[in-house]
């Protein structure tokens, strides 16, 4: 598929069933207006016909009785049915696009108030979803495409922190909780009434401990000056993620954002071109830290991940998601396991915090090398007091010395 020109927009809204289209389904949307437009087109080309002339395939009672009167032959109230089921019976054209066309055209007519049967199309399944996790070169590029500061900090908050979308909309500001930590400014901390499955069932005992790395909270900032210049006031009540227009999603300027979805399709558009496998949605993030806990340079147990996942821990890592503090403050455990995965999770642009982390690296080190070093003087001082004890004497004592040296590795 060639991508939107002004000339295809200029086509469609050239017919009257065109014009009414896009006022009722397109106009709040770009990414909706590129999608539609084009398959559209694409149909009514493939057919030989305009928008016009697919209206009349579904003729309504009016029509269908002004024909009768006027002595013509009434046409089939389920032609554009047929039509379409006939398009779509074509084999070269992809699962996925099938669905693009069907949902483009049940819409159009939908639009025009000649709803097509419920059951047209309904043999045509939406393809097996493909795993995507983007990297972080991928939300570099993705960061670039982004047109505004809100939907940069969404992108790096689902990055550093991957809730699902339906606990995205229910996040407030006061769930985001400050640390004294320059690494991990920021954590929170989700029941399970605000996570898949509502805390019912299996899902009781399930919660989310996530935490924003630093270069997630610098585009924090960067939203909340956004916010300033924009008008916008929010409290520690108000949604985290914001809407700043009238939409036809039932949002309203300053209250909770609800489609999440547009933000990452136009960007992926707009930074991989036709290039579906980089199409990213908000669920594609749902494994980034999963996948950067299989790294053999993290060597971790993905397990342990799951608290930051919003999965209920089970087993042994129960331990990590159980304790009573955990609302005031993170587990110790899960704090340091994130950390683990941060060069793994900033992009290298972020000169300062890549420095930082190095020469914490080079500290923890000169630190392990040190207390090697004391070892060693310690061993070669006990060596020489040995040599002067007897043999049963001796022999208790190199087990001291290994049992202080296994302490000391652990």
């Amino acid at each position: 598929m060639s991508r939107l020109t002004d000339s295809d927009k200029a086509w469609l809204l050239s017919f009257e069933s065109g014009r009414t289209f896009f006022n009722e389904k397109m106009k709040n949307s770009e990414v909706t207006e590129k999608t539609y437009t084009r398959w559209l087109k694409k149909y009514c080309d493939d057919l030989g016909k305009n928008p016009d002339e697919l209206v009349l395939l579904k003729p309504n009672v009016v029509e269908v009785a002004m024909m009768i009167q006027q002595g013509k032959t009434a046409i089939n109230p389920n032609e554009a049915d047929k039509v379409l089921m006939d398009y779509l019976a074509n084999d070269d054209i992809t699962q996925s696009n099938k669905l693009v066309i069907l949902t483009t055209v049940k819409s159009f007519y939908s639009a025009n108030l000649r709803d097509l049967a419920k059951q047209t199309g309904k043999s045509i399944e939406a393809p097996e979803r493909k795993q995507r996790t983007p990297t972080v070169d991928d939300c570099v590029k993705l960061e670039s495409r982004m047109p505004n500061a809100r939907n940069v900090f969404l992108l790096w908050f689902l990055e550093s922190c991957p809730v699902r979308v339906g606990t995205l909309k229910k996040l407030t500001w006061k769930d985001l909780k400050p640390l004294n930590d320059a690494q991990v400014p920021y954590w929170i901390y989700v029941k399970a009434d605000r996570l898949k499955g509502s805390g019912k069932g299996r899902y009781k005992k399930a919660k989310h401990i996530g935490f924003l790395h630093s270069y997630t909270a610098q585009k924090l900032e960067e939203y909340k000056k956004e916010l300033t210049q924009k008008g916008i006031e929010y409290n520690e009540n108000s949604p985290i993620f914001m809407s700043y227009h009238i939409n036809p999603h039932g949002s309203e300027k300053g209250s909770k954002m609800v489609n999440f979805n547009d933000a990452f399709t136009d960007a992926s558009i707009l930074a991989f071109g036709d290039n579906i496998e980089k199409h990213f949605s908000p669920h594609d993030f749902r494994d980034v830290i999963s996948t950067v806990l299989e790294n053999p340079k993290v060597k971790a147990n993905p397990n342990l991940a799951k608290p930051l996942v919003s999965h209920k821990a089970t087993g042994i890592e129960a331990s990590y998601a159980n304790h009573k503090s955990e609302e005031d403050k993170p587990n110790a455990e899960l704090l340091e396991l994130f950390k683990m995965c941060l060069p793994f999770l900033i992009p290298e642009t972020t000169g300062e915090l890549k420095a930082e982390l190095n020469e914490t690296k080079v500290e923890n080190d000169k630190l392990i090398k040190e207390q090697q070093k004391q070892i060693d003087e310690i061993r070669e001082r006990l060596m020489k007091f040995l040599s002067n004890l007897s043999l049963e004497e001796k022999e208790k004592a190199l087990n001291k010395v290994k049992e202080v040296e296994t302490v000391s590795k652990t």
